[in-house]
């Protein structure tokens, strides 16, 4: 992948505050929620943060059977690639959310046409 490609995609993963907010979260809760002295309820947030993309992926390796290896590993890599996932999702939002804002900002609003409302009082 050419280093433009994969600087737009970091840019969208990372570059806005909504995709590093659910970042931190996650991280957040996942260190509450890991090691011995652990909170069961922020182990569990963690674990539905990753919901959508996490049990799908859960479930294929399940389905995989003996082929998938037998690890905390796995289940690690599909938690962190599951937050990646939905922090590029939410950085497609927040970006589609910014350009309809600049859009909407330079758009003629309806009121704004000095011409038509002369013509409109001239011909009442």
């Amino acid at each position: 992948m050419p280093s433009g490609k994969l600087r737009t995609i970091a840019g969208i993963t990372f570059g806005n505050w909504l995709s590093r907010a659910y970042l931190c979260l996650a991280g957040f809760l996942l260190l509450i929620g890991s090691g011995d002295n652990s909170s069961h309820t922020a182990g569990l947030f963690a674990l539905l943060l990753a919901v959508p993309t996490g049990a799908a992926l859960i479930a294929m390796v399940n389905a995989a059977g003996d082929w998938a290896p037998d690890s905390d590993a796995i289940i690690w890599f599909i938690l962190l690639f599951s937050y990646a996932f939905h922090a590029f999702l939410l950085g497609l939002v927040a970006r589609a959310v910014q350009r309809a804002g600049r859009r909407r900002a330079t758009a003629p609003q309806w009121g704004d046409h000095p011409e038509e409302t002369s013509q409109r009082s001239a011909e009442r």
